[in-house]
């Protein structure tokens, strides 16, 4: 009988165990699928500013990534919130993102992203759990240089 007892109760402190081991590692596996996404990002806007600006009335340059975003379960945990935001008066980006259980993190992406306007200076913040596209265009900017544009594809967009 004593047997029984222990044996259960070292089944319960090792299903214990188990599961902080799960919850301890699923922030860490949230941020490292987050940072290959944002490094794909990165990888799509340095090539396009390697490109030349179009001439008028001829396609943009343009590249669209598909971003993987965890989801809650059992080995990740959720993202509450993810945008790329512009830095001013430099060529990066800073990457900003919230995890469901309140952890934050920040990356650099090395060419300066903004939203919708090539002359603006936006966020692009990026909604939603599982695959997301973001296309990127290259664009001139008021003074005629090349600026890296984050913008939803058609079928993204709300009508």
């Amino acid at each position: 009988m004593i047997r029984y007892v222990l044996a259960a109760l070292l089944a319960a402190a090792l299903v214990g165990l188990a599961g902080a081991a799960l919850d301890a590692g699923a922030s860490e596996t949230t941020e490292r699928q987050l940072e290959m996404a944002i490094a794909d990002v990165e990888s799509a806007a340095v090539e396009l500013d390697d490109e030349e600006l179009s001439p008028a009335g001829h396609p943009d340059p343009q590249r669209v990534v598909e971003l993987s975003i965890p989801t809650e379960s059992l080995t990740t945990v959720g993202v509450s919130h993810l945008e790329i935001e512009p830095v001013a008066d430099a060529d990066a980006s800073v990457v900003r993102y919230t995890l469901s259980d309140g952890t934050t993190g920040r990356l650099l992406v090395e060419r300066r992203i903004v939203y919708r306007e090539p002359t603006g200076d936006r966020s692009t913040e990026i909604g939603g759990a599982g695959t997301r596209r973001l296309r990127l265009v290259l664009l001139a900017d008021e003074d005629g240089e090349p600026v890296v544009v984050a913008d939803p594809p058609d079928a993204d967009r709300r009508r």
